[in-house]
């Protein structure tokens, strides 16, 4: 997280970013993220959501569409969502409609985000009729993960994220499986997430 400013400098030109956080997430990495991409030459724009499933809402969306507009984006701009399935599947789906479709990265906060929520380009909100019953696929620029930042996550957010890359092993990845059967998930944790992310490409693609 540290330096992916830098990391999405060697991808991408800097331009405007809008980076969409929430409340939880925002006091431990909101900082990190800003300054990293400040310094690679990005002109930083942020907006904070509430925490929760309840952020996943119309009424959030037009919130971050709407900060999106007084920033200023054009389509050559980008942009990024800080945090968990959640942030992602909001900020993907604002930056698919914010003028026909801009660009937009992910740096997931979480292990479940990281091995599946954050790739695949699935995005939506919910409506009052039920879950994800509003949105569309819009592919990332990038997923940028760091594995540091699963040390804040409780024993619950954690399980989440390990009973998706188990699910994975036992699709279609032995060694994986492997990883949870004999090894230590915590010492495992970047190539866990890099064997999920690599099997999930592959269905995507």
């Amino acid at each position: 997280l540290k330096i992916c400013g830098e990391l999405l400098k060697a991808e991408m030109k800097p331009c405007r970013v809008m980076l969409v956080t929430d409340e939880n997430v925002a006091p431990l990495y909101l900082d990190t993220a800003r300054k990293s991409l400040a310094e690679a030459g990005f002109a930083v724009n942020e907006i904070i959501v509430p925490a929760g499933e309840q952020s996943k809402s119309l009424t959030t969306l037009e919130r971050v569409l709407e900060a999106m507009a007084a920033a200023h984006l054009t389509r050559t701009d980008l942009a990024v969502s800080l945090g968990g399935g959640v942030i992602g599947d909001l900020t993907g789906f604002a930056a698919g409609c914010y003028l026909r479709g801009i660009r937009f990265v992910q740096l997931p906060t979480t292990f479940l985000a990281a091995v599946d929520a954050s790739v695949g380009g699935k995005t939506a909100v919910n409506l009052a009729h039920g879950k994800n019953l509003a949105g569309l696929f819009h592919q990332q620029s990038a997923v940028i993960c760091d594995t540091d930042t699963f040390s804040t996550l409780g024993t619950v957010q954690l399980a989440d994220g390990a009973a998706e890359a188990i699910k994975t092993g036992i699709l279609g990845d032995t060694s994986l499986f492997e990883m949870f059967e004999h090894g230590n998930t915590q010492e495992n944790m970047t190539e866990i997430v890099a064997k999920s992310v690599a099997y999930k490409s592959k269905i995507v693609a």
